[in-house]
């Protein structure tokens, strides 16, 4: 279901701000990350810190929802809710009412998270201001303010959806819209070009992590594990597993005897 098609259900339903219990079970809460979570995904270390909080000294902050018919959302508090689920935390959790409609929760929920702790990189107020224009209920100015990109970048995003019709939807990022807004084909050339800008961010992390560290990392592998188990979290072994496709037969050969010792 596309954010316009969660939004116009939310609206169905929705019959006027209501409030509840000021406390409640996170089984209780729905998220939908489609409208209210900005950002293009939860920060582990992020999660991991709070699970440490949690497990030191109670519930958080409260997270914010809404009522809507007989359904509670989650509108802000994203990582708290992972990382109660975390932490198997099983009793209520504090929680405040969002006293608006749908519509202004999806704009408060990318101004909230552009002014927040972890702040959304460009792609991700890129991609909340196309899931906004596909929206089609905000005005430019609105949509430029609520996600932090340009009022000419929100124009030109209209006019890819134009450009695009009843396929517009079928385009989650901006990135794919815009390719596919210029004509490209991304059937035949979806995956090269994913490739290509997958080496093209990674160069340029690795590149600021070389300004940033120098060679500080690569002399001291096992700080740099240290320091990565803290930035990856719960996703630590995923990204162990890609690392492992980038070594060499050797270097695997190798590993694994150095194991097989132990």
């Amino acid at each position: 279901m596309s954010a316009g098609d969660h939004l116009r259900d939310l609206m169905s339903q929705f019959t006027g701000p209501a409030q509840g219990p000021s406390e409640l079970r996170i089984d209780n809460i729905e998220t939908v990350p489609e409208l209210f979570q900005p950002r293009g995904g939860i920060s582990e270390r992020h999660v991991s810190d709070l699970i440490k909080a949690i497990k030191a000294v109670g519930a958080l902050d409260p997270v914010t929802v809404m009522v809507v018919g007989n359904r509670t959302i989650l509108i802000d508090g994203h990582h708290r809710f992972e990382a109660y689920g975390a932490a198997r935390w099983s009793t209520p959790v504090p929680v405040r009412y969002f006293e608006g409609t749908p519509e202004e929760a999806v704009l408060v929920a990318g101004e909230v998270n552009s002014k927040a702790k972890l702040p959304m990189d460009n792609t991700d107020r890129q991609n909340f201001a196309w899931r906004l224009v596909l929206i089609d209920r905000h005005s430019i100015a609105r949509v430029a303010r609520a996600s932090g990109i340009s009022a000419a970048q929100v124009t030109i995003m209209r006019r890819a959806k134009r450009t695009l019709g009843q396929q517009a939807g079928d385009h989650v990022s901006w990135f794919r819209a815009r390719l596919a807004a210029n004509g490209k084909d991304h059937e035949a050339n979806g995956e090269d070009e994913r490739e290509q800008w997958m080496q093209q961010v990674a160069d340029r992390y690795a590149d600021e992590l070389t300004k940033k560290f120098s060679t500080k990392l690569a002399l001291n592998p096992e700080v740099a594990a240290m320091a990565l188990a803290s930035y990856f979290g719960r996703k630590l072994p995923e990204v162990y597993g890609f690392l492992r496709e980038h070594l060499g037969e050797d270097d695997r050969r190798a590993i694994e005897a150095d194991n097989d010792e132990f």
